[in-house]
């Protein structure tokens, strides 16, 4: 348990982020025990609290409650209001010479020999209330102030050499510090940002480059704060997905006939049994939560109807599962049905909890998450659906999944245990797919690999963290339904149609 501890310590600690000015910060002392000091933790700011709700999975809750990693109550801190400086506008004399601009607590701009035509002024501002500056390109991406260059009286002939303050946020061991920076320039010709080659000095927490443009400028770090709260978010409102019970045409006449459907009482699992264009039709529905694994006779049809959360192309297939039987997983707010296929049907279908259901959701999300995080970041591919599913089908071709054990989850505590597992190999697995497919090389890649790796490194405690999902969303015994031969002597009233 010390062990898991200090994983999560290591994590809580690249989770909190500093977020631009203005904001709130508090410092918070560690937990007795563990070998670190927390960062000031941003308060006042967190998306989608659910103050008071218990965690999906609850091992790591002592820690995650002091911490407040995905929306849990902090212990009572001491908070300290941080105010953004007023605005500023700097100029200085540059020519043949040469010469240097420096901004107090922003850039600074040395001009080389020969790098302006003449006498000149090199202005500097910076964005505020009178000066508008363009939008960052992504709301995950964090920045300290833009700011703008001109140059007055002469004309750029040579490279300015700029310095800008970074933005910096504790990194999981596995991201490249290096790489955890980038600077960009906006182009009003194409209305985005772009990146410029650069060097981050992460001890001075600055980066430099050689600049060819009189424009907007601004350095580039990951927000993981904003980050893990549109995941942390994104993740609860999928699980909250819910459906009402099916409806089948013609109950009553299929109530009439011989044959019967017997099943237990299911808070998530629901179903109906009708009589389609004169054949047997079975719906089955997981009404919430996390995907289940539907288990039917082979001679059977299957066919899932997209009205929930919706699987990817690669995973959405039945596939056969052996001994005269296929299987399906059935997402949360998600309906398959099922079609006999004769009009004297006899079967059992089962529903359960398992490894390959939780997978699924971990791949399906694992997916999204990356695609949010990577979308917008300048000089990197536009993320679209086809290069994300080849992804997905790389990742299903591979031997990667393998480190995952696929099995029957059989309570809660196993449930817990399974969904942390299942993301920590799915997005490790993503990851590695998701650079090749989408070639993450040159800076703007780098960068874009140290955000994927923050998510993968953190997403088994992110999850841990998750408030506001019942323990039912996440597990459901295992649930049976039979179609047969009315047999008076063995009718369950109240539980059979």
């Amino acid at each position: 348990m010390t062990g898991s501890l200090e994983r999560a310590a290591e994590y809580v600690a690249v989770a909190s982020a500093v977020l631009p000015r203005p904001v709130l910060y508090a410092r918070v002392s560690p937990a007795p025990g563990l070998p670190w000091l927390l960062p000031d933790l941003p308060v006042g700011r967190w998306n989608g609290v659910d103050k008071g709700a218990r965690p999906v999975l609850r091992r790591l809750v002592g820690v995650l409650a002091a911490v407040c990693v995905a929306g849990c109550t902090a212990q009572p801190v001491t908070v300290e209001q941080v105010t953004r400086p007023a605005e500023v506008g700097v100029s200085g004399a540059v020519g043949a010479a040469g010469g240097r601009v420096s901004v107090p607590g922003g850039p600074v701009i040395d001009v080389p020999a020969g790098s302006v035509s003449g006498e000149g002024e090199l202005v500097v501002r910076r964005a505020g209330k009178s000066v508008m500056s363009p939008e960052s390109p992504s709301p995950f991406l964090s920045t300290l102030d833009a700011y703008e260059l001109r140059l007055r009286g002469a004309r750029l002939t040579g490279p300015l050499r700029l310095t800008v303050p970074v933005v910096t946020q504790p990194l999981p061991a596995a991201a490249d510090e290096d790489s955890s920076a980038v600077l960009g320039h906006y182009d009003d010709a194409t209305a985005r940002w772009s990146i410029v080659p650069a060097e981050y000095d992460p001890d001075k927490h600055t980066i430099t480059a050689e600049v060819y443009e009189l424009s907007w400028w601004n350095a580039f770090g990951w927000d993981f704060s904003a980050l893990r709260n549109a995941v942390a978010t994104d993740y609860r409102n999928t699980l909250a997905v819910t459906a009402s019970a099916p409806v089948c045409p013609n109950e009553l006449s299929a109530r009439r006939s011989s044959l019967r459907v017997e099943a237990g009482r299911s808070a998530r699992i629901l179903w109906c049994y009708g009589v389609d264009g004169g054949a047997p039709v079975l719906k089955v529905t997981n009404a919430r939560g996390y995907p289940v694994s539907v288990r039917f006779p082979g001679a059977w049809r299957g066919e899932a109807l997209g009205n929930g959360v919706e699987l990817p192309a690669g995973l959405r297939g039945v596939h056969r599962s052996g001994a005269g039987a296929e299987t399906t997983l059935l997402t949360g707010g998600s309906t398959v049905v099922l079609h006999p296929g004769t009009l004297r049907p006899a079967g059992v279908v089962s529903t359960r909890a398992t490894g390959d259901a939780y997978l699924g959701m971990a791949l399906t999300f694992g997916l999204k998450a990356f695609g949010s995080a990577m979308d917008g970041v300048p000089g990197v591919p536009v993320v679209r659906r086809h290069t994300s599913e080849r992804v997905l089908a790389d990742v299903l071709a591979g031997d990667c999944l393998k480190k995952f054990t696929v099995t029957d989850v059989e309570s809660l505590g196993e449930a817990e245990e399974s969904v942390r597992k299942a993301h920590q190999v799915a997005f490790g697995c993503l990851q590695t797919a998701w650079k090749k497919r989408y070639e993450l090389d040159g800076r703007s890649g780098r960068f874009t690999e140290v955000g994927l790796t923050w998510l993968t490194a953190g997403i088994p405690v992110l999850i841990d963290g998750i408030t506001g999902v019942a323990d039912e969303a996440v597990f459901t015994p295992p649930h049976t339904i039979r179609v047969r031969e009315a047999s008076p002597a063995t009718l369950l009233p109240g539980h059979r149609l």
